[in-house]
């Protein structure tokens, strides 16, 4: 494994690859690249992060070594450490997180002043300031202010406004009952938020630091949770990650709601509501769901394909003046003014969804086409990234299908190869030396085909 540099931010396995003198030289980095940014003397930054064990000596490496204005809000999810910077006019901020990775990992998400992640631009040039940087020491006084009551009280009432007065009104009326698995991540703040708005919540794995799954929820890391659900009598199960960007949601029946359905309920019922939905724009990333598109296609709205990443989908979001977005592979939406996928919004809209039209969820994912999404996630040499990319893109060229590509050649590639039908490849980005492989189609074994096509051409490079 080495340290994972890229847009998403810095990831890699606490005290082997991200090592004390790393975060210090990140830490520095990105304040050098806000100041000249700023051109501000005094800067002030929000500092925020997961429940990982290592998350507080990371953030007291962090408060002692910079020479500004803190305010810690302490452990919160992703979305609500974004909404701070934005709540208290700070300069930026960072989030120490791996985001969906294993506990042993930890990281860095470095804001912007509107609170969303730098772009790719920008966080290049803090990977470069921090190969440059030498000298740094420790300040002899640290200005920080502890912020986490009013952080989370500001959260909910933002992401409540946005779910907006009529839908919390239904959702109190409807009664619904839910288990929660935050899987000892930040997510267990979803809580007392959606007891707030009346559903009756099964609270499990809601300590903080315990972690009793993969952290990444997928359906074979959430399937027990089938027992919870029947034994509480609940409608469905949510499953978040450590710092709750993302949200999967187990239905009663067993089958899992994926990232893929999930962004599209949320997007057709948003283009449902829209006085204008031939105006609007629906930015994703080139792996989500052909599910989306039909959505998008039904209401007459157009959609923007992006490389994956956030940032590139909210940049693209500004660009085109879109309200609504997402990333149906990495499951949240990511809903204006929100700069960020957010999984306790996304349940939120579910929930509205569901007491909107008064039928069960597994009634209302049947009112939309059936699409099948298979992922697989191989290990490989970084170093022959270059030359399988090419292989691959020359093996689906001479088969005579489409090629997208997004990103050059460390982006996605996308092959077309029908008209309800892709398979898709991409470096990750978040973990080293994984490759990802995704087919998508609207037949059962043609998703299968591709997904073992895919792997087999991968491993022949």
């Amino acid at each position: 494994m080495a340290l994972v540099e890229s847009f998403s931010g810095v990831r890699g396995i606490y005290d082997k690859d991200l090592t004390e003198s790393i975060a210090v030289r990140y830490a520095h980095a990105y304040f050098t690249f806000l100041k000249k940014k700023t051109k501000k003397n005094s800067i002030t930054l929000v500092v925020g992060m997961d429940t990982r064990p290592s998350g507080l000596k990371l953030s007291e490496t962090i408060l002692g070594l910079i020479d500004c204005s803190f305010i810690d809000v302490g452990i919160l999810p992703t979305p609500a450490i974004e909404f701070a910077v934005r709540h208290f006019d700070a300069d930026g901020g960072i989030i120490i997180t791996a985001s969906h990775n294993e506990p042993f990992w930890n990281g860095f998400k470095f804001l912007g002043p509107d609170g969303a992640i730098l772009n790719e631009k920008e966080m290049n040039r803090v990977i470069s300031y921090s190969k440059r940087l030498k000298d740094f020491h420790k300040i002899e006084f640290r200005k920080v202010s502890e912020k986490n009551t009013e952080a989370v009280k500001k959260y909910e009432d933002f992401i409540l406004d946005i779910v907006g007065g009529e839908n919390i009104e239904n959702i109190k009326e409807s009664k619904q009952k839910i288990v929660l698995d935050p899987n000892g991540g930040t997510g267990a703040i979803a809580k007392k938020i959606l007891e707030r708005i009346g559903v009756e919540v099964v609270g499990i794995n809601m300590k903080y630091g315990e972690f009793n799954r993969t952290i990444e929820p997928t359906e074979d890391s959430m399937i027990y949770l089938t027992s919870a659900i029947d034994e509480n009598k609940a409608d469905f199960a949510a499953g978040f990650d450590c710092d709750a960007d993302r949200v999967e949601i187990l239905m009663k029946n067993g089958g899992l709601l994926s990232g893929q359905n999930i962004l599209a309920l949320v997007v057709n019922e948003f283009l449902s509501t829209s006085d204008n939905p031939k105006n609007e724009v629906v930015v994703v990333n080139s792996a989500t769901s052909n599910v989306v598109r039909d959505v998008v296609v039904k209401h007459g709205a157009k959609i923007k394909e992006v490389e994956v990443g956030e940032t590139n989908v909210i940049e693209e979001m500004k660009k085109v003046n879109s309200t609504i977005g997402g990333e149906g592979s990495s499951g949240g939406a990511i809903i204006f003014p929100s700069k960020c996928r957010d999984g306790i919004l996304t349940l939120l809209m579910i929930l509205s969804i569901i007491a909107k039209k008064q039928k069960k969820l597994e009634e209302i994912i049947k009112e939309f086409p059936k699409y099948y999404t298979l992922r697989k996630k191989l290990e490989f040499d970084s170093k022959k990234h270059d030359k399988i990319k090419k292989s691959l893109k020359e093996h689906y060229s001479k088969k005579g299908f489409e090629i997208k590509e997004t990103g050059g050649i460390n982006g996605g590639l996308k092959i077309i190869t029908g008209k309800n039908s892709f398979v898709w490849f991409r470096a990750s980005k978040t973990e080293s030396d994984v490759f990802r492989i995704i087919s998508d189609s609207d037949s059962k074994e043609e998703a299968k085909k591709l997904i073992e096509e895919g792997v087999r051409t991968f491993n022949e490079q």
